[in-house]
């Protein structure tokens, strides 16, 4: 099964037509092979199409590249920096900013080099590590956001029980957790994966995964599904609409029957919920658009007994594939740079980017920090 942020037939350049299959079970093309003609004279062999995607795809890549550590290297650094930044919730928005900086660096460059050449060019060893590698830092991004869901509604359920243990050192225990079990989880992709010699436009290397069968290769991908898509998706949902439900209710009792007070409780529970639910629509969505189209591609592809591998298959793999890429430079805008906390942190690090915006409005700054403190960085 593919991974769900690269896949095998993109270890090579799948051409037009034909599409060259399974590597070392395609039989050689006579317009891709170099063969003996009448004289006994060998013919030139062609060249493969150089297509669109062999620059345009790379340099998607590389703008993910400079945008996603860019973003994630300034929220690291920001909680590091800043002692009043080191709360529970931020600890697991590192951990996810950290996941999303080894994705960037040590997988993304390995698949750009995918498009412009014909086969893959770093060994076996690097064909195992590769996936394995992508495999964990999905599987660790995965559960952290779930994490970070759960811990926000406990905090919201239970304000004051929550305060002792939503603390830093029980974040880094769980991150720590979540590391260990996605290294372990992960290893099939290590195991499984290997690098063979295959036909399209002559002889090429191809990283693919080899499973003994393909009843072991469907589990896998259901597997993959249900614990890095479904899974963590519904588990979202459920935490904030749990959020949504209980800010909608004022948390002090008025005194004295005061109906001033009652209205101005109702309308700052109103104000509440509306910014916070614009923030749970874009964090639903990202997760949504970013991971469902190749989750969905890789289902389809392991369970429809018609499935055929041709270029529109190739096209839509390719533009799915740069979806769920994307969400590595994207996580640090929601997660961290939506909450007023982040932003106060990120123009005191750089104040020269901010002169231009020194004026504060007051006390409704004041009102919009506690909102969004149900969300984003609560003690």
């Amino acid at each position: 099964m593919p991974l769900p942020r690269m896949e095998a037939e993109t270890w090579s350049r799948e051409p037009t037509v034909p599409w060259p299959g399974d590597a070392g079970s395609a039989s050689p093309s006579p317009d891709a092979l170099r063969v003996l003609n009448g004289s006994g004279e060998e013919e030139e062999e062609t060249s493969p199409p150089f297509l669109t995607d062999a620059w345009l795809v790379p340099v998607f890549y590389a703008l993910i590249m400079l945008l996603g550590l860019v973003g994630n290297a300034l929220v690291i650094y920001v909680i590091s920096r800043h002692r009043q930044m080191r709360t529970a919730t931020n600890f697991y928005i590192a951990n996810l900013a950290t996941t999303d900086i080894i994705f960037l660096v040590c997988c993304v460059p390995f698949t750009a080099t995918l498009y412009p050449l014909p086969s893959w060019v770093f060994g076996d060893f690097m064909c195992k590590f590769v996936n394995y590698l992508q495999q964990v830092t999905v599987q660790a991004t995965c559960i952290t956001l779930m994490a970070m869901s759960v811990d926000r509604c406990y905090a919201t359920l239970y304000p004051l029980q929550s305060l002792r243990y939503r603390t830093p050192q029980v974040a880094m225990a769980v991150s720590i957790a979540i590391w260990i079990g996605s290294f372990i989880l992960s290893l099939p992709m290590a195991v499984y994966h290997r690098t063979e010699v295959g036909y399209w436009y002559g002889l090429r290397t191809y990283c693919i995964e080899a499973f003994t069968s393909k009843s072991q290769e469907r589990c896998f991908i259901l597997y993959t599904f249900l614990a890095v898509y479904l899974l963590p998706l519904l588990t979202i949902c459920l935490c904030y609409s749990i959020i949504l439900k209980r800010i909608g209710r004022p948390v002090v009792e008025p005194v004295d029957h005061d109906y001033q007070q009652v209205q101005h409780l109702s309308e700052r529970s109103a104000a509440m919920r509306a910014r916070i639910s614009k923030m749970v629509v874009v964090i639903v969505l990202l997760f949504t658009i970013c991971w469902g189209p190749i989750q969905f591609y890789l289902l389809f592809q392991g369970f429809y007994l018609h499935f055929k591998a041709n270029y529109e298959a190739y096209k839509i793999k390719t533009w799915a594939n740069c979806m769920s890429y994307a969400n590595s430079s994207l996580n640090p805008i929601v997660y961290a740079f939506m909450g007023d906390s982040f932003r106060k942190s990120f123009k005191k690090a750089f104040p020269f980017l901010f002169r231009q915006r020194i004026q504060d409005n007051g006390g409704h700054s004041g009102f919009h920090n506690a909102e969004m403190k149900f969300v984003t960085e609560q003690t």
